[in-house]
């Protein structure tokens, strides 16, 4: 891919999530995910994604920072998932969006929660990140890499701001399809980490698939509750990837930068 069409990408990728950002998901929207996956819902986390409060606990345990410590979240949107990693691990957080709406609203969110370490957010670029080499402790990116027009240069990013032994973890989507990502195995070995866990998310695709099919289903409630702006980007995401859904795979990434 050439470096003007990867900047156009971006750039239209940026524009779309900040007015998505701006508005947020509504109630109506948060209850489909509520009803499907139940007590696996992180209500605390005020998620973004299709993370659920096990890959959460699982992160936790394994990104190995705690008071002192300090690990960063590429492509943090709204901060949820990734302060409530702050408030359970006691480390210092350092969140990095490139759409400026997602970082003011996850500062506003940051002022009202407690945490014991610091915390710090940044508007930023996942492929040039403005910290020295291996200067922090952990990394986790939550349902981001796979939205990067090439996600080797912020996999190469992530190796470089980490010290050796820092872990980092993320989940995000294969795409068993002509001209798409198949596995980020071979990123993680070029870029120095050693592998330590690479597996398919339990129960990903029921879930996924019933969040989709609800989606349809309430589209109109949808964009009157949340305008036909936003609506309409969760509405085409779930036409276009329901039909798509045995072509992808859901994977938690555990790499250790070596």
């Amino acid at each position: 891919m050439s470096e003007r069409k990867e900047k156009i990408i971006l750039e239209n990728l940026k524009k779309m999530f900040n007015l998505t950002f701006q508005k947020g998901r509504s109630e109506s929207y948060r209850n489909i995910f509520r009803e499907v996956y139940m007590e696996d819902y992180p209500e605390d986390a005020y998620p973004d994604s299709f993370v659920t409060i096990a890959e959460l606990h699982n992160i936790a345990k394994n990104l190995n920072v705690g008071p002192g410590k300090t690990f960063i979240d590429l492509g943090c949107g709204r901060g949820g998932p990734g302060l409530w990693m702050a408030q359970k691990t006691g480390a210092n957080y350092i969140g990095i969006d490139f759409a400026e709406s997602a970082i003011e609203e996850a500062k506003r969110r940051a002022m009202n929660i407690k945490i014991d370490g610091t915390f710090e957010f940044q508007v930023g670029n996942l492929y040039s990140l403005n910290f020295p080499e291996n200067s922090l402790d952990g990394a986790l990116s939550i349902d981001v890499i796979s939205f990067l027009p090439d996600p080797f240069p912020a996999i190469k990013e992530a190796a470089r701001i980490l010290r050796p032994k820092a872990f980092f973890i993320f989940t995000t989507w294969e795409y068993h399809t002509v001209n798409r990502l198949k596995d980020y195995r071979p990123y993680l070995q070029k870029t120095s980490f050693e592998i330590k866990s690479y597996k398919e998310a339990p129960e990903w695709k029921q879930r996924q698939q019933e969040v989709y099919q609800r989606t349809l289903e309430v589209k109109d409630v949808l964009i009157k509750d949340m305008g036909k702006f936003v609506a309409l980007s969760y509405i085409n995401e779930a036409e276009t990837f329901l039909p798509m859904l045995n072509d992808l795979r859901r994977i938690i990434a555990i790499a250790m930068k070596i």
